[in-house]
């Protein structure tokens, strides 16, 4: 119910948010609405915007409307948002997102047998990530054994959802993965919850 109840309220879609937040409805009356934003209550009536970058929009049949990472939201007393996507699958099953590395977009397919971030290093040198003074490992692919270097990403986005500091492998191959692969480094950050053939993730706090 949880998962559906999330899934329905972000149908509308998403937009990069300037500043990842959670936001809990704790208290409601005819003027104001008390919301707990991050850890910090704050008491808001309609028009204002915390720090945060949370804008209260209005308050209507025990319902607030609020404007949070990027969407608009309306919140029932104790019930929150986190920041989040949500993907739909490709005719092959494949997730894949828009996502933003150190400040480059690219594309990057969901992969949970994936230990880490991956990318070719054609894709990294696109991407502007410095990493060939970084440590080098051994690694297993289809082709047989080959290499890469293990860097950590100053931050990486889909969605609203944020992560700082998350480490990634870049393939000394320059053509394979053929797509960033959005692995365990991110995936382990995130709550993953499937609906058919929909998949949303969800920042943990």
């Amino acid at each position: 119910m949880f998962a559906r109840i999330m899934l329905l309220s972000l149908l509308l879609g998403y937009s990069a948010a300037a500043s990842a937040v959670w936001v809990r409805l704790i208290a409601i009356g005819p003027t104001h609405a008390e919301l707990q934003i991050n850890d910090t209550p704050r008491t808001m009536r309609p028009g204002q915007e915390s720090p945060e970058g949370v804008r209260l929009i209005s308050i209507s049949g025990g319902y607030a409307e609020i404007q949070a990472n990027g969407n608009a939201h309306r919140l029932r007393l104790g019930e929150r948002i986190s920041p989040s996507v949500m993907l739909q699958a490709d005719g092959r099953g494949h997730y894949i997102s828009e996502v933003t590395i150190n400040g480059r977009r690219t594309a990057a397919m969901v992969d949970t047998g994936a230990s880490s971030i991956a990318m070719s290093r054609a894709e990294a040198d696109r991407l502007g990530i410095a990493y060939r003074d970084a440590r080098k490992i051994a690694t297993s692919t289809a082709g047989g054994t080959s290499a890469a270097y293990v860097v950590n990403l100053d931050s990486v986005q889909a969605g609203s959802i944020q992560l700082r500091d998350v480490e990634a492998t870049i393939s000394v191959l320059a053509d394979s993965p053929h797509i960033v692969l959005l692995g365990m480094s991110f995936l382990r950050r995130v709550e993953m919850l499937k609906d058919g053939t929909r998949l949303m993730l969800i920042q943990r706090q």
